[in-house]
């Protein structure tokens, strides 16, 4: 395996236990998911494909805005940078090939289908996730689902896993040749000019763009989607959670990461030490969490949300911890500020 099984290929655990249950004909929790007894969750293919597509999203998202925060806008195009990048994801496509036999996940001719159509987010994916799953929901309310629709769900959260990665490794390469050519600091530089940018804007694409195109419209739906699509790639501890007054300390772990686990390796090929692009990873991580917790949080609490340790910056952690601090407040201030960052016409 080029990439690590653990951190950037939990996709295979998920879509294993999708083809079991839709082996089994249990569509519901295909469809829906379940808890497991071990304290993870399988999301279901219905929010583990929506978390995808977000994450599709996300991962261009960031790769862009760092080469805009680094001036370089036109690296995005550098045939070297982009044959680099296609390297390092057709390494990361060959771990998916190996993992979808292991786990008998699709048939490999239906893989090899799913490549030579290409990984790109069609154009068309909003009307097709919404056909998707209304043809799924009636036909689950009438007892069973066609196995070709099944398929199809398979497919697609295979060619979303395999986009978002091929974007995230796009920037990693990129934050190398940053690094490479202006040093550690250029990275550093870069990610704090628009890091505020990015805070908002990943906001309207998941809460105003994103999701509302795939049919998750009101904030149940979206803070289900936030809080068990992570399942799709994160093995999470039940945080701890204190009472200091009228402060309510929430504390969040994460024992993989996605991200950290393709630029550790990208930092391993490109002769750079642990930790180097680190900053890229998590700076964007907290800021994106940061504003997740200003939308979702009732205004008679204000929050505070920070990153306590990251596998991507800190050598000698063995997860990522955030905290959440809420406190009673009237901060009806900050949902109108959400209202016209993420939701209002001039966002």
């Amino acid at each position: 395996m080029y990439y690590d099984e653990y951190h950037n290929h939990k996709w295979a655990i998920v879509l294993q236990r999708a083809r079991q249950l839709a082996d089994a004909g249990a569509w519901h929790a295909f469809y829906y998911g379940e808890d497991l007894p071990d304290g993870d969750v399988f999301p279901g293919v219905k929010v583990s494909l929506a978390y995808w597509i977000s994450v599709e999203h996300e991962m261009k998202l960031r790769m862009r805005i760092l080469l805009k925060g680094a001036n370089r806008a036109e690296w995005e195009f550098d045939p070297e940078l982009t044959a680099k990048a296609a390297e390092y994801h057709a390494r990361f496509v060959s771990d998916m090939k190996e993992l979808n036999r292991r786990y008998r996940i699709l048939p490999e001719a239906d893989f090899d289908l799913v490549e030579s159509n290409g990984w790109e987010t069609p154009a068309s994916w909003a009307d097709e996730f919404r056909d998707l799953r209304l043809q799924s929901e009636a036909e689950i309310d009438s007892g069973a689902l066609r196995s070709n629709l099944a398929d199809r769900w398979i497919a697609e959260c295979v060619r979303s896993v395999s986009n978002y990665n091929r974007y995230l490794i796009w920037g990693g390469v990129n934050a190398v040749h940053l690094v490479k050519t202006g040093g550690k600091q250029a990275l550093v530089d870069a990610v704090d000019s628009v890091a505020e940018e990015f805070m908002w804007e990943v906001s309207r694409e998941f809460f105003a763009r994103v999701m509302p195109s795939a049919g998750f419209e009101d904030l149940g739906d979206l803070m289900e989607l936030g809080l068990r699509g992570m399942y799709a790639d994160n093995y999470m501890a039940k945080g701890s959670e204190v009472e200091e007054g009228e402060k309510t300390i929430r504390i969040s772990t994460l024992k993989n990461c996605q991200l950290m686990g393709i630029y550790r390796k990208i930092e391993q090929w490109s002769g750079l030490p642990e930790t180097t692009l680190g900053y890229g990873i998590c700076q964007f991580c907290e800021v994106h969490g940061q504003a997740t917790m200003l939308i979702s949080i009732p205004p008679m609490y204000a929050p505070q949300y920070r990153r306590l340790q990251s596998l991507a910056l800190d050598v000698n952690a063995d997860s990522c911890k955030f905290e959440l601090v809420t406190t009673p407040a009237d901060d009806m201030e900050r949902i109108l500020l959400v209202q016209e960052k993420v939701f209002g016409e001039e966002a």
